[in-house]
């Protein structure tokens, strides 16, 4: 059989991880439709995104080190027949659980390709330069999210056939996707061992306690905020601005993460420290104008505040990062991320949950002041770990000041 070169593989890669990531945004534009016309109340849509999260986190934590063993090309397929089922399941959609399978199903795939198939675009990024490397295995989420929900809310508002038009688009490309992948070069050599892959295999560095303390209240903060965008974002929109218009329901949701690479870009300006600090102050300001543009119905100052959290997002995030990837050996590498990603997705899981029990209870406004109040006590709690942080010359002096005391 014909195989792809190493080329043709590393972009057909890059199109499956974006593509994962398109599919999982592209019915989030569509949950006033469902609101309106199937009568799915928040508090379904907050199971919906629990469901996406937690089966994100479970491929995340079972599945990450899976295609060490059984193939980076098995494992993207898997992950690209779940989208593909998910978008013929939204084809008829009027059920809450149809959505919740879905969304199951996205999330799940979007765990598989957060470790698999950014592995198997590494693994063939011979010849490719190193910043194209890098932008598609970091900025792929949300890349991919935003595109799907922007693409979809147009399709949506001024598109034929505004429930089916997006998914069956995205059934052809993926079908489409999975006969190159078949055709993909495989770069892992198949071995025993897969069963044992799945026991949960996390890592905490040693002496790095304020650097991940640091960095679980930077993603908590903002991961949460984000799956507060995700759950109830078209909602909290129309009753608190009065738009159920689908495309600007899909950029007020894009607007949380799409400038998350330019502030990863802005951190190396800074000592990992500072960045942070500035990163969450950003974070803060942003989060309680967010509110304030709520309550008075001020979609433009909304959608700044929201591209501002991004923004900090980045900031920080980088700059822990760039403290807890320091000097870490490569086959730990993958582990220490895994256990990021995990916590980040537990940050969205478990307040997610409540708001899911409350929503019934509650307006999406006032789950809003519940979420901003978390992610205010999240920020501060990595800006006082913060104040403990050492870039690598500042440990080689402390090191260097104790060996001359001693």
């Amino acid at each position: 059989m014909h195989r792809l070169s190493v080329n043709a593989t590393f972009y057909a890669a890059s199109v499956a991880i974006i593509l994962v990531y398109m599919t999982s945004g592209a019915p989030i534009s569509l949950f006033n439709t469902y609101r309106l016309e199937d009568g799915i109340t928040n508090a379904d849509l907050g199971i919906v995104s629990l469901g996406y999260f937690l089966a994100a986190a479970v491929a995340l934590l079972m599945f990450g080190q899976m295609s060490n063993y059984v193939g980076r090309k098995t494992m993207a397929i898997a992950a690209l027949l779940c989208v593909l089922l998910s978008s013929i399941l939204l084809l008829n959609m009027h059920s809450v659980w149809v959505l919740c399978l879905a969304r199951i199903l996205q999330g799940f795939a979007c765990g598989v390709a957060t470790s698999s198939i950014g592995a198997f675009v590494v693994d063939n990024n011979k010849g490719q330069p190193k910043w194209l490397v890098a932008t598609i295995t970091s900025t792929s989420p949300m890349i991919g999210i935003s595109l799907g929900a922007m693409s979809t809310g147009a399709l949506v508002s001024w598109g034929p056939f505004p429930r089916t038009l997006a998914f069956v688009l995205l059934v052809l490309i993926t079908t489409l996707c999975l006969a190159f992948m078949l055709f993909a070069k495989e770069t892992v050599s198949k071995k025993a061992g897969a069963l044992r892959s799945l026991y949960p295999n996390l890592y905490f560095p040693t002496g790095q306690g304020f650097a991940m303390l640091s960095m679980t209240g930077v993603v908590v903060a903002t991961w949460s905020l984000g799956a507060f965008y995700q759950a109830f974002g078209p909602s909290v929109l129309a009753e608190q601005i009065g738009t159920t218009n689908a495309f600007i329901s899909a950029v007020a949701f894009s607007s949380v993460m799409i400038l998350t690479p330019v502030g990863g870009f802005v951190s190396h300006f800074f000592s990992p420290k500072n960045a942070v600090r500035l990163g969450m102050f950003v974070y803060l300001c942003a989060a309680w104008i967010i509110l304030f543009a709520l309550n008075q119905g001020y979609l433009v100052l909304f959608l700044v505040a929201s591209l501002c959290v991004g923004l900090a997002q980045g900031i920080a995030t980088t700059a822990c990062l760039r403290i807890l990837l320091n000097d870490v050996a490569i086959e730990i590498r993958a582990r220490l991320l895994s256990t990021i990603f995990v916590i980040s997705y537990s940050g969205a899981v478990v307040p997610i949950t409540f708001a899911s029990l409350f929503a019934s209870r509650y307006s999406v406004f006032e789950i809003c002041i519940g979420y901003i109040t978390l992610g205010t006590i999240a920020a501060l709690v990595g800006i006082i770990a913060s104040s403990q942080l050492q870039t690598p010359v500042d440990a080689i002096a402390k090191q260097s000041t104790a060996s001359l005391a001693e």
